[in-house]
């Protein structure tokens, strides 16, 4: 695993080639609706939210699977809404990526998605984040991703990478980056297939991933868009900015292969309510009912008593009428 390290501007940066050897990354990009929207400005549902939540599920649901998040395009009106980022760990890298593949057929039916098995060709990484291996998971981080495709006889693929940090605007992203959006991590990933691998159209054969922890911060939104802008005049390649929409881990040990999220769920809430008391007319579930009812006779005392007690006037005033007796000796 070669690795080389860089002294630049009091920061020691690695740049790491190969360094996720048992990691293969299933990146989809989900296209939204070509059709209008609606003339008479009523809301609608979005069909690509709907489409990318339940892939979710599907990813989830894979053997392999380690992680992922699904990230929210916040350009206007982008190419593709949202985009799938989830990592797959296993020794043996072909059933690795045949597992990817088969998941890639299966989410990207439609015109218009690109999905794809992608791996770590080379990273650049601060090492005070070396240890920050997990994917982010806060509404501030997001990722600045461009795609590339080659042409059909575009040939020795070895030379184009060893020069990925001119060609990529790796460099120019990692120089103009401020401190302030905390860069984490750049990496550029291959496609390792160049066929379309039976979807239905080819995806991009490199990516370049740079995650940060708080470019979404809203002091620093307006400025994440700018710098967009400008490598989008620079750039050839599909450049977009996206938010953490939501983060996605393995569930854990399977008891059956159909042990789904939301089963999981509906267990829950079954075992939770079989736990609570049955509801009395009048009180929640979560309240317990009075051990003893009181009377309607002691409830009217105790209501009197209070009343009695809310104008501060001791009790002998309310027991009984008392007249006023005449003094003789009082004077007016």
């Amino acid at each position: 695993m070669p690795r080389r390290q860089f002294q630049k501007s009091e920061e020691v940066i690695d740049v790491s080639e190969g360094e996720m050897s048992e990691f293969s990354s299933l990146i989809g990009f989900v296209g939204g609706p070509r059709e209008p929207g609606c003339s008479y400005g009523f809301a609608q549902e979005d069909p690509a939210y709907e489409k990318a939540v339940s892939e979710c599920h599907v990813i989830q649901e894979k053997k392999d699977f380690a992680e992922a998040v699904l990230l929210k395009c916040i350009d206007n009106k982008p190419l593709f809404p949202y985009m799938h980022f989830a990592q797959f760990r296993n020794v043996d890298y072909t059933h690795r990526v045949k597992q990817i593949s088969d998941l890639a057929r299966e989410c990207s039916p439609t015109h218009g998605s690109l999905y794809g098995c992608y791996d770590e060709v080379y990273s650049i990484q601060k090492t005070a984040s070396v240890g920050e291996n997990r994917l982010p998971a806060h509404r501030h981080s997001g990722y600045i991703v461009i795609g590339f495709k080659l042409l059909e006889d575009a040939g020795k693929q070895g030379t184009l990478e060893k020069t990925w940090l001119q060609w990529s605007g790796a460099r120019e992203i990692y120089k103009h980056s401020p401190r302030s959006w905390n860069l984490r991590r750049i990496s550029l990933m291959r496609c390792p297939t160049h066929h379309k691998n039976g979807v239905a159209q080819r995806p991009f054969a490199y990516i370049l991933m740079c995650e940060y922890g708080s470019i979404l911060h809203p002091s620093n939104t307006i400025q994440a868009l700018d710098i967009c802008e400008r490598l989008r005049v620079r750039n050839c390649g599909h450049i977009a900015l996206y938010q953490v929409h939501s983060a996605y881990t393995s569930p854990g040990p399977r008891s059956s292969a159909h042990n789904s999220p939301s089963r999981q769920s509906s267990a829950f809430a079954q075992s939770a309510a079989a736990k609570r008391s049955q509801m009395l007319r009048g009180f929640s579930q979560d309240v317990e009912p009075q051990p003893v009812p009181e009377s309607s006779t002691m409830r009217r005392n105790r209501m009197l008593r209070t009343r009695e007690r809310s104008f501060q006037y001791p009790d002998e005033y309310y027991h009984a009428y008392q007249p006023h007796q005449f003094d003789p000796q009082e004077q007016y």
